[in-house]
This record gives C-alpha cells, structure tokens and sequence, in this order.
C-alpha cells in the first residue's frame, strides 16, 4: 500500500445561486460527484493508487443534500485543507499528493484556475484557486510529488480576482525538486464539458477519459516489459480520447475546449504493474462484408486470428491500439480503439473512402 500517498477531493455539483458563469439563477451540474467517485475507487484500489483511505481528504456536495446548508462553501474547505497540511507535515516525508477537483471553474491565464463554490452567487462570487494551492504544495516541499487533474472551465467570466490562498507561503531551498503532473479539461478561456458515458452515467469528459486511462487503458510497456502508466502515456491518451467523450455538438463550440491542457509536467510513473484494459466495442461493416469472415490484425501485424461477421456489425474484444480488419477479396479497413468507443462505424469509413476515390484529383 502507498502509505505515504495522500489526495484531496473536491467535487461541486449542486449551485442554488449561481451556476459558474451563467447569467442568473441555478445551473447545477450532473458529473462531478460520479467523477469525485470514480476517482476514490481508483484511489483505495490496491491495482490503482493504492492510498489509505484515512489519507483521503474529500469534500463534495453529497456531504450536503439539497434544501439543507449549502455546501461546499469556503469554511468547509479551509477545514479539509488545513487537515491535509496537517497530515503532509508529518514525518516521515509524503511520496506523492494527488489533488482532483470538478465544478463549475474560471481561468486566470494558461494552467491557472480555480473553483466556484456552491454558495456562489452572482454578486458574491465565493471561489477557491486551486491551482494556487496546487503551488503552495510544490513550494512547501513536504511531498516528492504532486499530481493534479482539474476538470472545470477555464474561461474568466465575471470573476475580477481569485481568492487568496488562506496561508501564508512556504518556500523551501529543495521546493524545485518537487515534481509535478498538472492535467486540465480545457485550455486556457475554453470550456469544459459533461455528458451520458458508456456506464449510463454523467461524467465530465475529461474525467471519464481519466477513468478509462487510469484503469489501464493508458498503459504501457516499459524497458523492463512490465505494464506500466506514466504521465507522458497518460497526457498522450487523454488528447487522443477526450474528444471522443464529447457530442458533435459540444465539439463545433466554439467556447469548448476538445483539448486538455497541461503544466508542470515532470516525467512520472504513475502506476505501476498496471491492468489489463480490455473493452468490448461493435464494428459496424460494409455490405460487401456484412457477412463475412474476416482477419484481425493490430498494428504490429501480428494476426489475432478470424472473426466472424453477421448482419453488417461484429463485436470484438479489444485492448486499446490500433487494429485492422480485412478479407481475401481485397476489402480491408484501419480503426483505432481508445477504449472510450461503442461502436467503430466502418461502413461509413468505407464510403467515405468511396466518396474521395471518385471524386478525382483536385
């Protein structure tokens, strides 16, 4: 067990007054206490982070249910913050500090944001600055590692400053040998977004890319052939796949961010001996095909035996990587699996092709 991990978890869902950047009244969110959730799962899961429970420190709106106090407010996170300190100032010296957080957010400039907080309201526009304290950690020194993965918007709003972080600095001589991951669901001035995942659930799609990579589908293999998840495996799956998460619609907005943002970025190996991620996902094919058997391949061209069509869809079982489907008449289609995908559409793929081939050259 990772006895000298620690993490803090903040997920804000409900907004009675003020729904981030809206104009007025209630814009409640829908995915942040499943994400907040999902990532503690991961977090006490021994294949995971591994972390004590007692070293998680997690405030979220469940802890408030509707029509009862509002929260979390600014006193509630001092509390939880302030109990952290506590704890990351302990001997002996904490390996690593993973902090999540999921609400509506703002952004200062590039890789610099906070939270708004459910007391929010319009003339009152009560927030935490998250990466702030994100730094205040990597300052201090007290942990080898910090990781934080933040998914809010990163658009300014009405938010004329930041609230302060409520301590005072600690910057120590060996605070630049602190390493760092920061991971964000959107760039700076863009927006995040959440939907219905493949799990019937609301998730941001940042967070549920997250989900995905984290439970081995951003695994690796190493130099000494182990399985494992680094920061630079984990930040390459997420661009490929957070897009992917996201409605056509929510794509061609023009405020939405389809790309995370990241920084600091050190190299890290985030897990170790990792998972076996494997997903089933539905090809569907071409009529010429819709019944055929046929050879599947990944991009090692290593032959992963025949599968057998019916109806125009087959279903195959897949880690995440690219794949190529083909039949001896000459017919032969590449996809890529992310593990985010339920259905890979090769017959539109093929007409498509069909469509460029008989349009010529330009």
């Amino acid at each position: 067990m990772a006895q000298n991990d620690l993490a803090l978890l903040i997920a804000i869902k409900r907004y009675p007054g003020f729904g981030g950047n809206a104009a007025s009244g209630s814009q409640d969110l829908k995915g942040p206490e499943n994400d907040a959730s999902a990532f503690y799962d991961w977090l006490t899961d021994p294949n995971g982070g591994d972390v004590p429970a007692a070293h998680i420190f997690r405030k979220t709106s469940a802890d408030f249910p509707a029509g009862g106090q509002i929260g979390p407010a600014q006193a509630h996170l001092k509390q939880e913050l302030d109990a952290l300190r506590a704890e990351l100032k302990k001997t002996p010296k904490k390996r690593r500090l993973y902090i999540y957080v999921s609400g509506h957010g703002y952004g200062r400039r590039r890789t610099e944001g906070g939270l708004y907080l459910a007391d929010a309201t319009q003339t009152s526009l009560t927030n935490l600055f998250v990466t702030d304290y994100f730094h205040w950690f990597l300052d201090a020194a007290h942990v080898d590692e910090c990781v934080l993965f933040y998914d809010a918007c990163m658009d300014q709003g009405r938010l004329a400053a930041p609230t302060p972080i409520h301590w005072r600095r600690e910057i120590r001589v060996h605070g630049h040998n602190t390493k760092a991951v920061g991971a964000f669901a959107a760039r700076f001035a863009g927006r995040a977004v959440e939907g219905t995942m493949a799990d019937g659930k609301a998730h941001g799609a940042f967070s549920y890319a997250l989900k995905l990579a984290l439970e081995g589908a951003a695994a690796v293999v190493d130099a000494n052939g182990d399985r494992v998840i680094t920061s630079d495996s984990l930040r390459d799956y997420l661009i490929a796949t957070m897009h992917k998460l996201m409605t056509d619609a929510q794509r061609q907005h023009p405020m939405v961010s389809t790309e995370p943002d990241f920084g600091p970025f050190d190299s890290l190996t985030l897990v170790k001996n990792a998972p076996v991620f494997q997903r089933p996902v539905e090809v569907s094919l071409p009529p010429p095909v819709a019944n055929a058997t046929l050879q599947l391949a990944n991009a090692a061209l290593d032959d992963l035996g025949p599968v057998s069509a019916s109806g125009g869809r087959v279903t195959l079982t897949l880690e995440p990587g690219l794949f190529n489907l083909s039949h001896d008449d000459g017919w032969e289609a590449a996809f890529e699996f992310t593990g985010a995908e339920t259905l890979i559409d090769l017959e539109l793929q093929d007409q498509d092709d069909a469509d460029t081939d008989s349009a010529g050259p330009g």
